[in-house]
């Protein structure tokens, strides 16, 4: 059993290239996460009312590794946020699968005192691992940078660029992808394709 901590990023990478190999090679966009998840990988999804309310969570995937728990109101009113939730549960196991076999919690009823419980400081490192996973996911590098490239020629802007000169069309690639302009905005960081200034997010958090 490999330790997250001991997971790197070339590790995380190679779990992603080697799902969209082995599951849609065509690359073809949006990535159909729900379809593979639910068809090819025979994993339910099954919707909870108040699962945020009563856990403080989101989405898990369970010990069995059968089935992602999505709390119902998200599923239905933020279809883009669920893409990547679902895509980084997959993340979970195929990166932590032995470790959360092992160590995470055995069912709904232990959910809150196993997060009490936690190592907080390797949950968010494990966390970190996950949503990487996702993003290489939902938006393969080789498709972003095919996109981007289109995008900075149609409206006139550098590559590399700041995150302030971006035309009010960012969503619409975003799009494309079927992410936030959230999430494509950090892995277009990621590929040091937009500068992102430090204070950024937290500005964007004061005006929500």
């Amino acid at each position: 059993m490999k330790d997250p901590s001991l997971l790197s990023l070339r590790d995380v990478t190679q779990q992603a290239e080697l799902f969209l190999k082995t599951h849609h090679p065509s690359r073809k966009l949006p990535i159909p996460i729900e379809e593979i998840v639910e068809i090819r990988l025979d994993i339910r999804i099954v919707l909870i009312r108040g699962l945020i309310r009563d856990f403080g969570v989101n989405a898990f995937i369970n010990q069995k590794f059968d089935a992602i728990i999505i709390d119902e109101m998200m599923y239905s009113k933020q279809p883009e946020r669920i893409r990547f939730t679902i895509a980084e549960e997959i993340g979970h196991l195929l990166l932590h699968k032995e470790w959360y076999s092992k160590y995470g919690p055995k069912g709904m009823g232990d959910y809150l005192g196993w997060q009490t419980k936690f190592d907080h400081k390797r949950f968010d490192y494990i966390e970190r691992q996950a949503k990487t996973f996702a993003s290489m996911v939902l938006i393969p590098q080789d498709r972003m940078v095919e996109k981007w490239k289109i995008f900075v020629s149609r409206n006139s802007i550098s590559s590399p660029c700041s995150v302030y000169d971006l035309p009010d069309t960012f969503p619409q690639l975003a799009h494309e992808f079927r992410v936030s302009p959230d999430s494509l905005l950090v892995r277009l960081s990621f590929l040091k394709l937009v500068v992102i200034p430090d204070g950024f997010w937290q500005a964007v958090r004061k005006r929500r």
